[in-house]
């Protein structure tokens, strides 16, 4: 099934011609839009985005009574959007496409053309962890801007949005390799985020370590004055966790994929 291939500049030349990682990439992405563009997941992320932008509203709403805009901002970013918005959007985004493409069999199709395998699994993280930034900074800047306007007090705003961006490329390579483990990868990210993030590494502070949501938080507080002497994953830690997640996710999902019986992923 697989052709002798050799790299030639961004292509890769198999017996069945050249391979254009560009062109490829853009097909997979498409096909990864069709699965996830539907309008029940467009209204639940559209709710998850909206719900901190109505906190925003109610904070301006009080005026002097709201208290410290960066207490807020800050329970609101780490809350609702790091917390909620951008894991709940990234497993939706990661878990889609491969889930309906593994029942349709639109999976074994793709596992059959001269497109290498990994290429296929980077190019859907590159899709879901993008869209998933995209959306999150939609979230953390239309909050700031209701809240507190145009102003950026102790680059809150600004943190949090090279933060989610951070969160949504992480988040999507986790879940998209759970979608090419198991059948129920949209539950076990639901375990993941509401029982591991929110739980056990509330309880056990040695599981900050292997939490998400505590590397993005590493992010966020590394870049603002207030976040100097926080306890829990360095930025150092965060970055080299990331790239070792999105790395084994590539390998490990390109070797998952030259298993010769598809029918057996998700399973």
């Amino acid at each position: 099934m697989a052709a002798n291939m050799a790299p030639a500049g961004n292509r890769t030349v198999s017996a069945f011609g050249p391979v254009s990682f560009v062109q490829t990439a853009r097909v997979l992405i498409r096909l990864a839009w069709a699965r996830t563009g539907s309008p029940v997941l467009v209204l639940g992320i559209a709710a998850l985005l909206l719900l901190p932008m109505v906190f925003g509203l109610v904070f301006a709403s009080r005026g002097a009574l709201s208290g410290d805009p960066v207490d807020f901002l800050m329970g609101r970013y780490d809350s609702l959007v790091a917390g909620l918005a951008t894991p709940l959007i990234a497993l939706l985004l990661g878990t889609s496409a491969f889930s309906a493409e593994t029942d349709d069999g639109t999976l074994l199709y793709l596992v059959t053309t001269t497109t290498p395998r990994w290429w296929i699994v980077a190019s859907r993280v590159l899709f879901a962890s993008v869209l998933t930034g995209l959306l999150s900074a939609v979230a953390v800047l239309g909050t700031g801007l209701i809240a507190v306007s145009t102003s950026n007090p102790e680059q809150v705003v600004s943190a949090y949005t090279i933060a989610v961006f951070y969160g949504g490329v992480t988040y999507a390579a986790l879940f998209t390799m759970l979608a090419l483990v198991t059948r129920r990868a949209l539950v076990s990210g639901l375990v993941y985020v509401l029982f591991w993030e929110g739980a056990l590494s509330q309880t056990f502070q040695g599981l900050q370590y292997l939490s998400i949501r505590k590397w993005m938080a590493a992010v966020a507080e590394s870049l603002t004055p207030s976040g100097s002497d926080r306890v829990g994953p360095s930025l150092p830690y965060a970055l080299v966790a990331a790239l070792v997640l999105v790395s084994v996710t590539v390998y490990l999902g390109g070797r998952r994929l030259h298993r010769p019986r598809i029918s057996r992923i998700g399973t």
